[in-house]
């Protein structure tokens, strides 16, 4: 039987929710958590959504194999909302959002970002949750730091490769493979993010 498993991002940064409804309960669903909060966590966001055959097994296993991430018995989890997309982008189904994404393309763009993600800290670069940083490319497209990996932009939180990857695809300017090393895009105080010295 088909349905949907979603993951939505929190006002907690790394705090994410993992769940399943009906296709035909979509919508709705997600209206009334982005309006209502869930186990009084407020600011939930869509994140992405995934129609899959036997949704109910796969969200169990789920839940099974990150329970040692869940909080309490609830349908929240302290991870990091790119490795659950990426374990759902492996499984066979249609992604109902975001919508009119390639699948592949996807998938490898957030294991490049997941990579990236690693190796990039803003807080080992010294920034903190609050510092604004500016979009190389056009000085008026500023995101704020919300973690040590983590950006606001437009009210969305971000990984800096798959923002960097958006903000082109809205400029139409899109490169070949479609994959970015987000800190390069981006500068802090006129220095580009990779340029900037580790602190001690």
């Amino acid at each position: 039987m088909k349905g949907i498993i979603y993951i939505m991002t929190t006002a907690v940064s790394g705090l994410v929710k993992i769940g399943k409804t009906g296709t035909k309960n979509y919508q709705e669903r997600m209206r009334f958590l982005e309006a209502n909060g869930y186990y009084n966590v407020t600011g939930l966001r869509r994140y992405f959504a995934i129609e899959l055959e036997d949704y109910e097994d796969k969200e169990s296993l789920l839940h099974e194999i990150f329970n040692k991430h869940q909080v309490g018995d609830s349908e929240l989890f302290a991870l990091d909302e790119d490795l659950v997309k990426q374990l759902l982008l492996s499984f066979d189904g249609k992604i109902i959002y975001p919508e009119n994404i390639d699948k592949e393309k996807e998938f490898d763009e957030v294991s490049e970002s997941r990579k990236q993600s690693k190796l990039f800290s803003f807080y080992r670069k010294g920034l903190k949750d609050g510092d604004i940083i500016t979009f190389i490319d056009d000085e008026s497209i500023t995101v704020k730091v919300c973690g040590e990996r983590d950006v606001e932009f437009e009210g969305q939180k971000y990984k800096l490769s798959p923002l960097a990857r958006k903000i082109y695809e809205q400029m139409g300017r899109l490169n070949n493979s479609g994959a970015y090393q987000g800190a390069r895009y981006f500068t802090y105080k006129g220095k580009k993010l990779t340029d900037l010295p580790d602190i001690k």
